[in-house]
């Protein structure tokens, strides 16, 4: 998530883009076996699944989009080449690529053997489309190229995780040293990455592409940054993008952030508690100790997938203390999820579920989602899971 710039230089941009034409056009060109099907233009909004603006017809392998947008922007090209009726493939039939649009002329081209799929299949070769004519998308272009040393090595890193740590573990076996050690050195890496995505949050924050890189940033899903730092990047694309619809987008971003910014304290919601009653958040929490929020719910295999291991944690830190926050809209299917698990520590349920308020204070937007709280009751480390979170404990008590 990036930020910044001059009103001016904003403008600047923005009329460069709309130079070359009134309007926009995507000429999309797929190779292999792509005779029919059909295409699809989705716009991407915050907080909000990615609404179709366009479609078309797939014919021998090319479709057309036309249209005029006032500012460029994040969409979705997907295509589909599911026959109707059948049951759709959606990692070999069905692709979905990101495009920043602008009011230019537009090329797409594809090998469908190849495009990545809707959804993620490890066995298949995956690569991106050749797309060419937006200035905008060119430079989300040389962003991954110039992030390619630290997405590699992270990719790597997931690969040894996931087959010496996540695998091994779930069989039963010892291998907490083993994830420790590559979740440190993710750590490393991921540290890096972080750095060269804030500096190209500066260096472009008269850019959208800079600007959803620092909305990512605010979401909470991989760091948590202070009120200082949310202050700086919102200072920062006020100077380029005052006045703007997307500006509003990243205040709203922006405020929802800030209450679950580093050092700031938690909010004491209701909560409903294992026997069905209503109680505050707070009854929950102890003091003087580290705590950790788990949110999760019984039908999110990742979620239930973390839970042996959280098991294994309470077993171990008994000064470290889990209150797991279920987002099931049923009680039943919570409980049910509760018991087959053995999960003896405290535990809660958030009325409505992902889509209530109390989901919607702590801005969360996706699941499994973790907050540690210091001794103070203070927001101090995100995403700390599996391996990630033996490290956390094992400096913790370390240095205590």
């Amino acid at each position: 998530m990036k930020k910044i710039f001059l009103v001016g230089m904003v403008a600047g941009l923005l009329a460069s883009c709309h130079t070359k034409t009134d309007g926009y056009t995507i000429e999309g060109t797929l190779t292999g076996d792509a005779a029919s099907g059909k295409a699809y233009l989705e716009r991407s909004e915050y907080q909000a699944e990615p609404t179709v603006v366009d479609s078309t017809m797939v014919e021998n392998g090319s479709f057309t989009f036309s249209g005029k947008v006032e500012r460029p922007g994040l969409y979705y090209v997907v295509i589909d080449l599911n026959k109707p009726g059948e049951e759709p493939d959606y990692q070999n039939k069905m692709f979905r690529t990101m495009l920043y649009l602008e009011n230019s002329d537009i090329t797409y081209k594809g090998d469908v053997a190849t495009l990545p799929g809707f959804y993620y299949a490890p066995d298949r070769k995956n690569e991106s489309p050749q797309i060419t004519g937006s200035s905008v998308h060119d430079l989300f272009t040389k962003m991954n190229q110039e992030m390619k040393t630290y997405s590699d090595t992270l990719n790597v890193l997931a690969e040894r995780y996931a087959d010496e740590y996540l695998v091994p573990e779930s069989e039963g076996k010892e291998v907490a040293a083993i994830g420790m050690d590559i979740a440190r050195e993710e750590m490393k890496w991921k540290d890096k990455l972080l750095a060269f995505q804030l500096q190209f949050i500066k260096d472009h924050a008269d850019s959208p592409v800079a600007m959803d890189q620092a909305m990512y940033y605010l979401s909470g899903m991989e760091y948590l940054p202070d009120v200082t730092e949310i202050d700086q990047l919102q200072a920062l694309f006020e100077k380029y993008w005052a006045g703007t619809p997307e500006l509003k987008v990243f205040e709203q971003a922006a405020s929802a952030a800030r209450p679950l910014a580093v050092g700031q304290k938690y909010k004491d919601i209701d909560v409903i508690d294992r026997n069905g009653k209503t109680v505050k958040l707070s009854s929950m929490i102890p003091e003087n100790e580290y705590v950790m929020l788990e949110f999760w719910a019984s039908w999110c295999g990742p979620c239930r997938g973390e839970i042996p291991h959280l098991r294994k944690i309470h077993d171990r830190y008994k000064d470290f203390a889990i209150v797991s926050i279920s987002l099931d809209e049923k009680e039943k299917e919570w409980q049910k999820a509760m018991k087959e698990e053995n999960m003896s520590w405290t535990q809660g349920r958030l009325d409505g579920g992902i889509y209530g308020e109390g989901a919607k204070t702590y801005n969360i937007q996706a699941i499994p989602m973790c907050l540690i709280l210091d001794k103070e009751g203070r927001f101090y480390k995100t995403n700390m899971r599996g391996a990630y979170l033996d490290v956390f404990l094992d400096d913790l008590y370390k240095t205590e």
